[in-house]
């Protein structure tokens, strides 16, 4: 070409320079706005791809939440035990592979506020994921809390996904009594246990009392009868009252 114009070359060369191929966006019929896909006949095709979204969504919040369910697993196993450097780690991990299913879900969740989704339904199916969402659900971390009966799950392990009905009321229901079970069969053993301890202390003073008296029985200096018959009296006294205060909370030794 003359005159000083660019040669197609160049301009091909300057196009290729300016945006990666690997960088391109893909065009989608959600690229459009809905009233000119209308004007240009694409009804059909955003339809479709609103139900293709749909069923993103709806995997990306089942993949969310077996990622917050593996990381409470991981959680409980290694809070305790790891070192900090490898929790550390195994955190950002675990944090990075949520952040990247929230992105998808929050992009396709975008693609059917832009293909003309109503508002109900984005307000009631397919919500915005908040951070304080996406904490260790504290079943997992402080199971003996205080204030459990007022807890609720997150929305998105709520609902099912489809249509707001009879089933996602069962759903809460459901989830709402395997929690009402977990706590019931927790505080049964803690019960158990408790009761295991008040024996274990009242045989414990019982134990130290005979040890004392017999060692009252062997002195043979004044000194040493009057501080080990003090011991038998007191571990008596510790016996005794523990006896009396755990039968007044129904225990029987």
């Amino acid at each position: 070409m003359s005159g000083g114009g660019a040669s197609d070359e160049e301009i091909s060369e300057d196009i290729d320079e300016e945006i990666l191929t690997e960088e391109m966006g893909i065009w989608m019929p959600s690229s459009v706005s809905q009233q000119d896909a209308l004007t240009l006949g694409l009804g059909p095709l955003q339809a479709e791809e609103l139900e293709l979204r749909k069923g993103q969504a709806n995997d990306c919040l089942e993949n969310l939440r077996m990622a917050l369910s593996h990381k409470a697993i991981i959680y409980r196993q290694y809070f305790r035990s790891a070192d900090s450097t490898w929790s550390g780690t195994r955190s950002k991990q675990e944090a990075h592979q949520c952040q990247l299913k929230i992105n998808n879900y929050q992009r396709a969740r975008s693609a059917m506020e832009r293909l003309g989704m109503e508002e109900t339904t984005l307000g009631s199916i397919y919500q915005e994921i908040l951070p304080t969402e996406l904490s260790i659900d504290k079943e997992v971390t402080e199971e003996n809390r205080f204030g459990q009966g007022s807890d609720r799950l997150a929305w998105f392990w709520r609902v099912n996904n489809t249509n707001r009905g009879q089933e996602d009321t069962w759903m809460d229901e459901f989830y709402s009594w395997l929690k009402a079970k977990a706590r019931w069969s927790r505080w049964e053993e803690e019960l158990t246990l408790v009761r295991h301890e008040m024996g274990w202390t009242i045989n414990w003073f019982k134990y130290h009392q005979k040890e004392w008296n017999r060692r009252w029985q062997q002195a043979t200096r004044p000194g040493h009868q009057a501080f080990a018959y003090q011991q038998v009296m007191m571990w008596g006294r510790f016996a005794q009252e523990a006896e009396k205060v755990f039968n007044q909370c129904g225990f029987v030794p």
